[in-house]
């Protein structure tokens, strides 16, 4: 979701739901990857594997261990990748998500419109937005 130096934000896309102990319906955990590969984009969806502890704020911190990018598949009649229309789409709210830890909750191509909607909402609040982008 943000890459600063050398450290990654990952955040997941599927929630916990902490209800029957008093918490949150919806609860996505996220950690701060230190020590990440440079070759690890904004929109990738990845595997982390933490080297030791994980510190117990939120997100979480931690040093990589190991990061495995899970490669997207192609959809049919897309120019761009399913991580290059979440990338752009994220560029394209910059601001609007500096104080938030968002959560792709769904990314959906139009091929009619030959357009991408994804889904992002903020992890802290009930904040829920779509964000259009054209296949170019």
């Amino acid at each position: 979701m943000r890459k600063e130096g050398g450290s990654i934000l990952v955040v997941s896309s599927d929630p916990q739901d902490f209800r029957s102990t008093g918490g949150l319906k919806e609860f996505y955990n996220a950690i701060l990857v230190s020590s990440a590969p440079a070759r690890v984009n904004i929109g990738q969806k990845v595997q982390v594997w933490i080297d030791g502890g994980i510190a117990e704020s939120y997100p979480g911190q931690g040093k990589a261990g190991k990061v495995l990018v899970v490669p997207s598949s192609p959809r049919d009649g897309a120019s761009l990748s399913e991580e290059e229309a979440i990338r752009q789409a994220l560029k394209q709210e910059e601001s609007r998500l500096e104080h938030m830890i968002p959560v792709i909750r769904a990314v959906h191509y139009d091929k009619q419109a030959d357009t991408w909607m994804i889904q992002i909402k903020d992890a802290h609040e009930r904040t829920e937005f779509d964000v259009q982008i054209k296949d170019e």
